[in-house]
Formats: C-alpha cells, sequence, structure tokens
C-alpha cells in the first residue's frame, strides 16, 4: 500500500490478489469523503422528511427515488449493448452520453436548477434534490475508485 499526494487530492493505492494476478485499487480519499457526506445527507433526509414527518411510502417513495438515481448514470452503458468492445470499455455510442452523466456539473446543476427551483411544490423539490444529490453520490464513489470519464474510443480516461 502507498499513498501519493497530488494537489488537493490524496490517494491509497492497495494491491489485491495473488502474485499472478494483481488487482490495483486506487483510492481518492477527497471524492470518498464527498461521497460519504452526499449519501449520509440524502439518508437523513429521507428518514427524516420520510418516515419520521412524512409517512412509510412517502419514505419508500424518497429511498426508491435515490437508489434510482445513484443507479441511473450507468444506465449509459446499454447504449451500443450489441457492440463488439474491448474488455474495460464500452461502445462508442455510449460515450457522450456516459460522459455527461458522470459529470459532477451537470448533476450539481440538475440538483440546483431542479431541486432549489422546484421548492414551492414541496415533496416533488425534495424528491428532485435527493435524487440529484444521489446521482452526485454516484460520481463520487465512482471518481474515489478510480473510475473517470471516458475517452472517445470508449477506452478509460486515467486521469
Amino acid at each position: 500500500m502507498t499513498n501519493q499526494t497530488a494537489a488537493r487530492t490524496t490517494t491509497t493505492t492497495i494491491s489485491i490478489g495473488s502474485a499472478d494476478e494483481q488487482h490495483t485499487l486506487h483510492l481518492s480519499w477527497t471524492w470518498l469523503t464527498l461521497w460519504a457526506c452526499l449519501t449520509a445527507f440524502v439518508g437523513f433526509q429521507i428518514i427524516t422528511n420520510g418516515f419520521v414527518n412524512g409517512s412509510p411510502l412517502l419514505g419508500a417513495a424518497l429511498a426508491t427515488t435515490a437508489l434510482g438515481a445513484f443507479i441511473a448514470p450507468d444506465l449509459a452503458f446499454l447504449i451500443g449493448l450489441g457492440d463488439h468492445v474491448e474488455k474495460g470499455s464500452i461502445s462508442t455510442k455510449a460515450v457522450p452520453m456516459y460522459n455527461a452523466a458522470h459529470r459532477m456539473t451537470v448533476a450539481s446543476s440538475f440538483t440546483l436548477i431542479v431541486g432549489v427551483g422546484l421548492v414551492p411544490l414541496g415533496r416533488l423539490s425534495l424528491a428532485a434534490l435527493i435524487g440529484g444529490i444521489s446521482w452526485m453520490a454516484h460520481i463520487a464513489i465512482d471518481r474515489a475508485v478510480g473510475y473517470g470519464l471516458r475517452n472517445p474510443d470508449g477506452s478509460r480516461n486515467q486521469y
């Protein structure tokens, strides 16, 4: 295990597996901390505004929204599903959608515009806010474990 400090980001490299087959995990503590904070916030909002101050049905709806928004960015993999690609790559057809869905600026803009813009609508605003923050949590955990945007050919962009 090694530690490296880059400009504002601390990463830890962990080698996993036997000597014949090594897998390396580059863990970014900055992104991991952001993911933990976003996930804790979403969980708190679901419990407080859903189950405690709302109803079990509202809590379940908010939890489903959070889970769906957390999974949704990776649905871009389904574009070009039948295309033959190298291991670890995605179809070149999927790259623009995948990269758009994995940009923090897109997710945070959605969260601010829709989540805050719908405030007069009450629970709909809360659902949009929880969805947007869950989306940002997805991006943060991807970055924490070393997944970034894709190159135009579908390969991983090593940042």
